[in-house]
């Protein structure tokens, strides 16, 4: 029996960054929480099945520091737990309790953990050596997102700055041919008003050059080009009397207003309060009625596109001292972690 149990082949490893959009990518921020703190400290982090592309047998996680930033060695001692997100990510509570999933497991018993010094300068730090967890976690991602709860029951003063996701930016991008111009010889655009495009908040499209008073529609597409409802994208729009002048994403919804004085118009709109939003690009133009630019009486901007770059979809809660029932809760704010699994 022991000969055969020999030659048995071990579970294939591999590495799992969360989140992936920062395997190599620095965050924007850092955090002393929950090991750079001179006092105990309790916190959730939670990452979105979205992250994962299957089920998986943790076996252990490694975080690194802030980029360009070394640290002193550092004991602490505290204790990991996983579970499963028993609510979607963006209804995650602001009390331990509600975030923490029946299957709740102690995988590293508490303990004094030395968390190793690094004199890494590189940014992004490579990541810390992993932490073995002597309790593997079988997570599945169909059953919700994953909870990595740190308890740090006592620590001495000093640093100890992990890295954390970032605060994205969302630059507009032009779209399909030029904007045709108006009777006034200036051309009618349109921008993205909202510079981090972010699922769950705000964004704007903001009108300007148009003629004053004029009915202005903006249009919101899914595709920028090839054939779209007999047409093919980007339309030239000259064959219906104005010359120059191009439809250049699909009509997948439309809404109008007027100008104002200054041929100024916002069109403001909420993104879906869902994590699955990340990554979509939202495509827009608009048209404005000018009786004397064309036969046609309609000029159109150039069209315009820009992504959701955030959240990322991680959240956490956290503590000063681990009594408190409740504490300070972030979307989008999570450690980058890079987790064993099998």
């Amino acid at each position: 029996m022991l000969s055969l149990l020999s030659v048995m082949p071990l579970a294939a490893q591999s590495l799992l960054t969360l989140p992936a959009s920062h395997n190599q990518q620095e965050g924007t921020g850092s955090t002393n929480v929950p090991f750079g703190r001179s006092t105990p400290t309790r916190v959730q982090y939670a990452y979105d099945a979205v992250l994962f592309s299957g089920p998986v047998t943790i076996t252990a996680v490694a975080f690194r520091l802030d980029g360009g930033v070394g640290e002193a060695a550092k004991l602490v001692d505290c204790e990991f737990r996983m579970s499963t997100l028993p609510a979607p990510l963006v209804a995650f509570a602001s009390d331990f309790v509600s975030n923490r999933g029946a299957d709740e497991t102690v995988v590293l018993p508490r303990q004094i953990l030395t968390l190793p010094a690094s004199s890494a300068t590189a940014t992004p730090s490579p990541f810390l050596a992993p932490i073995p967890l002597p309790v593997p976690f079988a997570y599945d991602p169909a059953n919700g997102g994953l909870v990595l709860e740190i308890l740090v029951h006592g620590q001495p003063p000093g640093t100890y700055s992990l890295d954390v996701t970032y605060v994205c930016i969302s630059p507009d991008l032009a779209v399909g041919p030029s904007a045709c111009l108006g009777s006034s010889g200036a051309p009618v655009r349109v921008e993205s008003a909202t510079a981090q495009v972010i699922w769950g908040r705000p964004w704007t499209a903001r009108v300007v050059d148009a003629p004053p008073s004029a009915i202005v529609i903006l249009v919101l597409g899914t595709i920028d080009s090839g054939p779209w409802s007999g047409m093919v994208l980007p339309q030239d729009l000259g064959g219906l009397g104005a010359s120059g002048c191009y439809l250049s994403i699909d009509i997948a919804g439309s809404w109008a207003g007027i100008s104002g004085g200054d041929g100024s118009l916002l069109f403001p709109f909420t993104i879906p309060n869902n994590p699955g939003a990340l990554g979509e690009w939202l495509r827009f133009q608009v048209a404005a009625f000018d009786a004397t630019a064309n036969p046609l009486g309609l000029i159109t901007s150039q069209a315009k596109k820009v992504q959701v770059c955030g959240w990322e979809p991680v959240a956490r809660l956290w503590s000063s001292g681990i009594s408190a029932a409740t504490g300070t809760r972030e979307i989008g704010m999570a450690a980058v972690v890079r987790l064993t699994v099998q």
